[in-house]
């Protein structure tokens, strides 16, 4: 699978909209980072985030200082993304819109840009598209080096973990358990841009894969709470180094409490690895392995 095939968007739009659709169209963006450099996807005040640097060159680009920016995951500080997908309209106080082209708007931010922010592809949706209510569901891989020796250009795209092999086909077995509907309270943090409530989410695959000593978690589902495919992968390592046996996960669920869980994995090892756009896309997904390597 190359990098273009990652980033296919979703029935690409002709140019010109359909006849009949109401208000201007929606300007899709298909990104990939590395997300070692910022503190998230966020703006945040003094701290460098993907969101305010790709915001600041739009709103340049188009000469719109109100413009705004809508995503599909608000990714955390450290955490790298594949195929992250942004929307945006112009806002209705401009009067003249510039003349771009989808590639032209492309290439302008990829000269604009630091080099580990990349836009992959450009298009123009229909008014009602919206990045993050458009998807159906995500998938995320999670990296782990389990060897004694990685190399110090891997290091920051995988969990160093070099204490003891793990047991994969118990991690495999824990990881099933997460599959379907489940209240995961026990795997989310507090979200510090909104507490949610309900804590339920339907997962529809997670899978462990090892190759040599390299081990990678791939979760896939319809949405995810704040942290909780860290907080997954924490507790999968933890079941692999046997500091517990797999069927503990059901316990940890049930409990609906942080607590009662494993230490979340560090950042630096996830990747939002595609977006899903249709029913049952998922099914026909493969995870590119490592994510890491172009």
């Amino acid at each position: 699978m190359t990098d273009v095939d990652v980033m296919k968007l979703p029935d690409r739009a002709a140019a010109s909209l359909p006849a009949g659709s109401a208000g201007r169209p929606v300007w899709h963006l298909a990104l990939s980072y590395d997300g070692a450099a910022y503190s998230g996807w966020q703006v945040q005040p003094h701290a460098p985030t993907i969101h305010g640097e790709l915001e600041k060159r739009l709103r340049l680009l188009f000469r719109a200082p109100a413009l705004r920016l809508a995503a599909t995951s608000r990714t955390d500080a450290g955490v790298h993304a594949l195929d992250q997908h942004v929307t945006f309209s112009l806002p209705p106080e401009l009067e003249v819109l510039p003349e771009l082209t989808p590639e032209q708007v492309r290439y302008v931010l990829n000269r604009w840009l630091p080099a580990a922010i990349r836009v992959q592809a450009a298009e123009l949706r229909e008014p009602a598209f919206h990045a993050r209510h458009s998807a159906i569901g995500k998938a995320y891989t999670y990296v782990i080096s389990n060897q004694d020796q990685t190399s110090p250009f891997a290091a920051r795209y995988a969990w160093i973990y070099p204490n003891r092999v793990l047991d994969t086909a118990a991690m495999a077995e824990a990881a099933s358990a997460f599959v379907g509907e489940h209240d995961f309270a026990s795997f989310a943090a507090n979200d510090k841009h909104g507490a949610r409530e309900d804590t339920v989410r339907r997962l529809w695959k997670v899978e462990v894969i090892r190759d040599g000593s390299w081990v990678y978690l791939n979760v896939l589902g319809e949405s995810f709470l704040y942290k909780m495919v860290r907080a997954i992968a924490g507790f999968l390592l933890h079941v692999g180094r046997g500091s517990c046996p797999p069927h503990a996960v059901h316990e940890v669920l049930a409990a609906r409490n942080r607590g009662a869980a494993a230490d979340s994995a560090p950042a630096q090892g996830l990747f939002l690895a595609r977006v899903f756009w249709q029913p049952d896309e998922w099914r026909r997904y493969t995870p590119k392995l490592p994510p890491f390597v172009p």
